[in-house]
Order: C-alpha cells, then sequence, then structure tokens
C-alpha cells in the first residue's frame, strides 16, 4: 500500500509539473511576462477583461434596474443614503453626477481618496473634512442629471462643490435611442423600455427566464474574474482563465438574445415613452442631442451658481475617439471592437461635441476636455468595448480631476 501511495503520488507530481509547465508557457504567451513575479496591476488588467460592467447601450441585466418616477430608472440601491445632512460645519459635500464611469470613479474615490488627497493642501480645505456624495446612476445621460440635481436640491440636500462626469453616454445612448425610434432626450431606451413592458406585464416567459440566465451568468463570470486575481499558481489561473473565457462567451451569447428581443409599449402602456416615427439623419441626431446636453449643463450651472455652489464638468475620454495615446495589442483586444454599438456614435460625435465646449464655457460653464487624459500612460486603461476603466485608468483620471480643480481654484481666492 505505501509502494502503491508513494507511486500515485509520485505520477501526481509530475502531472502537477507538466501542468504548471504549460500554464507558464501559456501566461508567458498572454502577458510577455513570467507568472510568478507577478506584477499586481497586470494581473488585474488581465482578469479585468471578464468583468461585465454596465454599459448604457447593451443590457442583458434588466433585472438589475427599476423604474424610478423621476429619473427614468435607477441601479439599486442608489441614492438609499441621501439626502446626506452635515454632522459638522467643517465637511465639505461634493456631489458626483453622471454614468457608470462617473460611478466608478466615485467608487475608486471612496477607496482611494485621490481627488481629497490632492485638494487637501489647497486653503479652502485646511481643516475640512471632504465627504464624497454618489448621484452618478449607470446609464444616466443628461437631463437625468438635472433631474436628479434639481430634485436633491429641493429636498434639502447641502452640497458644496457639484462634479458632473459626461460627453460619452449623452452621444452614444442618444444615437441608440434615435435608431431605436426614440427621442432622444428620453432616458436609456434599451434599459427603460423592458422595464415598461415588465411594468405593463407584456414581457414573455421565455424574456423573463432568458433575463433570469443572463443574470446568473454576469454572477458567475464576475466571481470567476475575482478568483482570477488570486490564483497563486499558473496552473489554477489557466483553469480559470478558460473558465471565465467560457462563461463570458455564453453571457455575451444570451445577453445579445435578450438585447435583440423587440419590445414596444402600446398605446394603453402605464409608462410614458416619447417615440419618434423614424429616425433621423446623422447630423440631425447630434444637433439635437448636443443642444440638451448644452441645455442640461448650463441649466445645472445656473443653478447651482446662483446657490454659490461651484460646478464643474468634465468630458471623460473614451477608446473610440482617437488621440495620440499608443493602444497595446492586449489592450485593443479588450477595449476595442469593430461591430461596439458604441464606436460609431463617438467617432462621429465627439468631434461635434468637442466644437461645442466654447460655447458652453462662453454661458459660463467651467468645462473640463479629459479626452485626453491618458495619452501620456501605456498601462492599460480600459476594460471593455464600451467605455469604462481600469484600477490604472481610474487612477488617472482621478488625478486629472484633482489637478484641474488645483489649478483652477488656485488662481482664485478662498471664499
Amino acid at each position: 500500500m505505501k509502494q502503491l501511495l508513494k507511486l500515485v503520488a509520485i505520477n501526481l507530481l509530475v502531472l502537477f509539473v507538466f501542468l504548471e509547465s504549460a500554464s507558464l508557457v501559456f501566461y508567458f504567451r498572454k502577458t510577455k511576462a513570467f507568472f510568478y513575479p507577478r506584477n499586481k496591476e497586470r494581473i488585474k488588467a488581465a482578469a479585468s477583461q471578464f468583468e461585465i460592467a454596465s454599459q448604457p447601450g447593451r443590457e442583458g441585466d434588466l433585472l438589475g434596474y427599476q423604474l424610478h418616477p423621476y429619473f427614468g430608472f435607477i441601479c439599486p440601491p442608489a441614492y438609499a443614503d441621501l439626502p446626506f445632512k452635515k454632522t459638522s460645519k467643517d465637511q465639505f459635500i461634493i456631489g458626483i453626477f453622471g454614468g457608470s464611469v462617473a460611478r466608478r470613479f466615485y467608487m475608486y474615490e471612496v477607496v482611494h481618496h485621490v481627488l481629497a488627497k490632492t485638494l487637501q493642501p489647497l486653503p479652502q480645505f485646511q481643516g475640512k473634512e471632504i465627504v464624497i456624495l454618489k448621484f452618478a446612476n449607470p446609464a444616466h445621460k443628461q437631463p437625468q442629471q438635472l433631474l436628479t440635481l434639481n430634485y436633491y436640491l429641493s429636498i434639502g440636500q447641502e452640497l458644496d462643490m457639484v462634479i458632473n462626469i459626461d460627453g460619452f453616454n449623452e452621444l452614444a445612448v442618444s444615437y441608440l435611442n434615435d435608431k431605436a425610434g426614440i427621442e432622444v432626450s428620453m432616458p436609456n431606451g434599451i434599459i427603460v423600455a423592458p422595464l415598461i413592458a415588465l411594468a405593463n406585464k407584456e414581457m414573455a416567459p421565455e424574456d423573463l427566464e432568458l433575463s433570469l440566465e443572463v443574470l446568473q451568468l454576469k454572477k458567475n463570470v464576475n466571481k470567476t474574474a475575482n478568483r482570477l486575481r488570486r490564483c497563486r499558481f499558473a496552473t489554477g489561473y489557466m483553469l480559470r482563465w478558460a473558465q471565465a473565457r467560457y462563461l463570458l462567451k455564453q453571457y455575451l451569447a444570451k445577453s445579445e438574445r435578450l438585447n435583440q428581443m423587440k419590445r414596444q409599449e402600446g398605446k394603453d402602456s402605464l409608462v410614458y415613452l416619447k417615440r419618434v416615427e423614424k429616425p433621423l439623419d446623422d447630423p440631425e441626431v447630434f444637433e439635437r442631442t448636443l443642444d440638451v446636453w448644452r441645455n442640461s449643463s448650463v441649466a445645472m450651472n445656473d443653478l447651482l451658481v446662483a446657490r454659490k455652489i461651484p460646478y464643474f464638468e468634465f468630458i471623460q475620454p473614451n477608446q473610440y475617439y482617437a488621440t495620440k495615446r499608443q493602444f497595446s495589442e492586449e489592450e485593443k483586444k479588450v477595449a476595442m471592437h469593430e461591430a461596439s454599438p458604441f464606436k460609431e456614435p463617438t467617432e462621429k460625435g465627439y468631434p461635434r461635441l468637442l466644437a461645442r465646449i466654447d460655447s458652453v464655457r462662453e454661458a459660463g460653464v467651467t468645462l473640463f476636455n479629459g479626452v485626453n487624459a491618458f495619452d501620456e500612460t501605456g498601462d492599460a486603461m480600459y476594460i471593455d468595448t464600451c467605455c469604462h476603466y481600469t484600477d490604472a485608468g481610474n487612477e488617472v483620471f482621478s488625478r486629472f480631476i484633482g489637478q484641474s480643480l488645483v489649478t483652477y481654484l488656485s488662481a482664485r481666492p478662498a471664499k
């Protein structure tokens, strides 16, 4: 028996060495680096390709949203702790508005305090406790930020500064709305239309069944991606990578099926959604979209300036708007896809958006153009084919926002 156990142990060891060696080769081919002296940021970037983020134009996880009477829809528990009341006169409240990129900026700030640490040395922040509040919600776009701000001011939310991160959702969601026959100022139609169908009890049983499958696959993909980061052996990494890739492929296929299901509320719908008879031409849809964006930005600024609350707006960078930045081949595989529904509206819309900057500034809005924020870094910045950033990307963008504010505020006397 001892000899048998010894033989089994030796064979298992040989098998492990073989698998580990093969896995080391696999890892090296994927990352051009050795597994054991691992770079944590590289591991995170590799694992992040399997994370399923909230994307403004492709939402398979429809049951993760709720219809909201004022904001169109929300991703619960959004706004659960609002309004926030100051517990000390030394608290300085900064509200973060926007879509999922703004939400991720907030989440990164809560952990790493990049913005707070950057602002703290300024005289006006000496002795202040900087409190960051999240008003951003995945897939929101203007005028949802404006509506959210109005509502929370009306119920007594105190704010000392507002930061709005936008641009991409306005272009991408409005463009996709128009192609789906939904007025550009309406909330994201790909999300709100199925929710309306649920409210009207018009969603077929197969739709619900597919929605549940997509939710479960999303959960499994994200769980596997998290485990991928913690692998100590190359063999475990290879097996988790293969599992994550398989699950992601299943998720994308079923999510696409769910998104392609045609749903349209009837005349007797319980929920109103303004529709258009036919899509606009591209120049018209961008003109209409940017009118809504500009009007909303100016309205937010006017509302806040009247209350002596500074308002700052940042246009977010996106991979489909070409700048001087050079993408590695690995990042291209993660971040870019020719069939992405966001590619066309970004390529066509961003130049038009940037051409409107002076007009918005002339109306009194302090607007920062962040499209070049990633130009000087070679690290992987994007985690998907939509718009979302790696931890390294959130760090760079957070520093860009912080330094922009420091430069602006330093040129003006503290009040």
